[in-house]
């Protein structure tokens, strides 16, 4: 476990790590995740896919999620965190550059399939990196801003796709940031070198604190076990398919033009940002199942403005509020079980839930895709998707206060 020095001298290994694992967590979601739900119209324009097969792309896409999850934790324990955060940043240079080249539906379906591994690798290593090289008291914080370093990449998306769509190519754009995660590999290497910490980090320790049998069994079988799965289940389900399908149905069905897009994908990105602070401090104020309930709120928000008119008001309006939601939503969850659970007990409950998110983002993929070319239109799946908000605020507030849970209490 990283130990403070007890001199005063400036240690700039943290900073070093926490920089680096905040610039690479960015660029693999950003690349990795968010940009190509933006360019899918241009993409699928020039590959003849429907959007049957982009639906299956991106489903069996996030199908990847369930094999990274246990094979980033495995790979942690063999090679060390940082060592896998910086050869997945490289990997994920080479598959994006793959995308230059695609010519069709088998091949790009083969390299989103990777693609989406890239970002879910790299995250979860990055508790092993948290305890070995960073102080107890900033370690939230590098984990909070890592976490929301997305939505940075998601204004640096609009930006990018809006030029290189409008002037060159969108295999152009893949080239270039394939580009960039390349430099930022070579970069991030060459500094963990530098102050001497390119080296395995272990996960032994977090071994030593084994879950007891009894307490996952009595929290998975509890209402309060229940109802959060099923919020881990409709997060995954509802935010996760309003993101991927929200450029086609502007671009393909009302009629927005392509700067007015990026430029709401921008604000998506700058209010995630806004979002990660705000409610940060607002869940350590009303805790967990209020904030959450808010950001299922403004998730709802967001879908009724998209249906009350495509001006490029309600556009913007529509990309804060879901912007601020779905930057945070994420670690809503965590939050909540790490205040209810011991260490070893919500680890796995944690990763039972990410499991359960991505079973629900799965199926989102698919049924957008294939309502798409069922009904021709994406209207049906933004209504489903705004009653599955309204689901989500309900449910948040049926869980019961973090601060009535006592960590040496069973689950009730």
């Amino acid at each position: 476990m990283y130990s403070q020095s007890k001199s005063s001298k400036f240690d700039l290994k943290p900073w070093v790590v926490g920089f680096i694992c905040v610039l690479i967590t960015g660029i693999s979601y950003g690349f990795g995740m968010y940009l190509f739900p933006m360019i899918i119209p241009e993409m699928a324009k020039d590959l003849h896919l429907d959007y049957t097969q982009i639906g299956t792309i991106t489903g069996i896409g996030q199908a990847s999620v369930f094999l990274s999850i246990p094979l980033a934790g495995f790979l942690t324990t063999r090679i060390g965190g940082l060592k896998l955060i910086v050869g997945i940043q490289f990997i994920g240079a080479v598959l994006l550059a793959g995308l230059y080249a695609v010519n069709g539906f088998k091949s790009l379906l083969l390299l989103n399939f990777f693609i989406r591994a890239w970002p879910i690798m790299t995250w979860i290593p990055l508790i092993s990196v948290a305890i070995d090289h960073i102080p107890i008291k900033w370690r939230a914080t590098m984990l909070t801003l890592a976490s929301s370093s997305g939505c940075f990449l998601v204004l640096v998306d609009g930006l990018l796709a809006s030029f290189f769509l409008e002037h060159l190519h969108w295999r152009t754009l893949w080239l270039t940031v394939a580009l960039i995660c390349l430099f930022s590999s070579i970069f991030s290497r060459m500094g963990l070198k530098y102050v001497g910490v390119w080296q395995r980090t272990g996960l032994a320790r977090l071994k030593k604190e084994k879950p007891s049998g009894k307490e996952l069994k009595v929290w998975l079988r509890s209402s309060n076990g229940i109802i959060l799965n099923l919020i881990f289940f409709i997060t995954g389900l509802s935010f996760v398919t309003f993101q991927v399908y929200l450029a086609p149905y502007l671009r393909d069905e009302l009629g927005v033009g392509l700067g007015a897009t990026g430029l709401m994908w921008s604000t998506m990105g700058i209010s995630g940002a806004i979002g990660g602070v705000l409610f940060g401090l607002l869940t350590d104020r009303l805790g967990v199942r209020i904030s959450q309930s808010l950001i299922f709120v403004s998730g709802l928000g967001a879908t009724g403005f998209l249906f009350l008119s495509a001006s490029f008001s309600s556009l913007l309006v529509m990309g804060f509020l879901f912007g601020i939601s779905q930057a945070a939503v994420y670690g809503m969850g965590p939050a909540y079980i790490s205040k209810i659970l011991s260490a070893g007990s919500a680890a796995k409950v944690f990763t039972m839930g990410t499991m359960i998110m991505s079973s629900g983002a799965l199926l989102g993929n698919f049924l957008g895709g294939w309502s798409k070319g069922i009904t021709d239109t994406f209207w049906w799946i933004y209504m489903t998707v705004g009653i599955l908000f309204a689901c989500g605020a309900l449910l948040s507030l049926l869980l019961i206060p973090e601060n009535k849970y006592l960590r040496d209490t069973s689950i009730l």
